[in-house]
């Protein structure tokens, strides 16, 4: 087999939950097209098995991972989570170049570069996809639209709603207010719960991302706020916490607000009941969202400039 154009180290590959996977198989999936890419995951060593379009194979246990091969890496290598262990294994197999999507480990040259997917000197983005079909139809719990969507984090039965979709309850007693929490969307109205639903699958979070009036997202993904692009992306205006990482960066590039505070959520919540602005805030969050991460084409140029150009392998060599 010839040397790949890139090997992607997924230490968190295999977890589907996990927003950094996310990101990390887009890139793959659009490095593939720019070359062979060879995709690492933790697991035991030696071991491969079909994942999509790529064949992982497995480098050993975490705390135990082993670069395939040994000696020099003559390619680049774009890993998910520079930890302590990655670092060292990095370092000694001494690849081409080094990208990675997080970590705060030292850097063990001054080569190794981060890769940011939203914001930063050397922005890759990613592809977050959506379905249109979405729009189309509401999500099949619930017989209204035009709801206030609470996307929050707590696990488990919960009695009572997280304090801002209270607060949302409180001050817009006749607006529904949609809670979604652990994959379970509740209805709430004058701070009464109406019912719950199940939220099975991607599908049935786009409906809900689609129909709301405004998305409130509790605790976005510290990596790309993956829910508040799809929420963008079908033209429903985002709001978010201060502090909250680059979900601030697409409110703000919104037009949005970063709330710190009940008040100043309640006051955008307010502004955005208005017809008018309503539907300015709508477009511009749709085309913000589509121009920066509804184009995986441009995610493909975007690696293709990346990763450095390989002259052919010279003859009788093989990897």
């Amino acid at each position: 087999m010839s040397r790949p154009a890139a090997v992607v180290l997924g230490c968190h590959w295999l977890d589907r939950q996990s927003e950094l996977a996310f990101v990390t198989r887009s890139i793959a999936g659009a490095a593939s097209r720019c070359g062979e890419v060879a995709v690492l995951v933790p697991g035991v060593a030696g071991r491969r098995e079909a994942d999509g379009a790529f064949d992982l194979q497995a480098i050993g246990p975490p705390g135990a991972l082993q670069w395939p091969g040994g000696g020099p890496v003559e390619t680049t290598v774009i890993v998910d989570d520079l930890t302590s262990e990655v670092t060292t294994l990095l370092a000694d197999a001494r690849p081409s170049a080094v990208h990675f999507l997080s970590g705060t480990e030292p850097l063990a040259s001054s080569t190794w570069q981060h890769l940011a997917v939203v914001g930063g000197a050397s922005t890759v983005g990613v592809h977050v996809p959506v379905n249109r079909m979405a729009e189309r139809d509401r999500h099949h719990g619930f017989g209204f639209t035009d709801y206030l969507l609470v996307l929050g984090d707590r696990t488990g039965e919960q009695a009572e709603p997280p304090p801002a979709a209270a607060w949302l309850s409180a001050a817009f007693p006749d607006a529904d207010v949609v809670v979604l929490e652990d994959a379970v969307a509740s209805a709430w109205k004058g701070r009464a719960l109406r019912g719950k639903v199940s939220v099975d699958t991607r599908m049935d979070l786009w409906r809900l991302l689609a129909h709301a009036n405004v998305c409130v997202d509790l605790a976005p993904g510290r990596l790309i706020a993956r829910a508040c692009v799809e929420a963008m992306r079908f033209g429903t205006p985002i709001i978010v916490p201060a502090g909250s990482g680059p979900a601030v960066t697409h409110a703000v590039a919104t037009g949005s607000v970063a709330f710190r505070d009940e008040a100043e959520l309640l006051e955008t919540v307010d502004a955005l009941q208005d017809s008018t602005y309503r539907v300015g805030a709508s477009d511009a969050a749709r085309r913000y969202a589509d121009e920066r991460y509804g184009d995986p084409h441009a995610l493909v140029r975007r690696l293709g400039a990346l990763l450095p150009e390989r002259s052919p392998e010279p003859p009788g060599r093989h990897g």
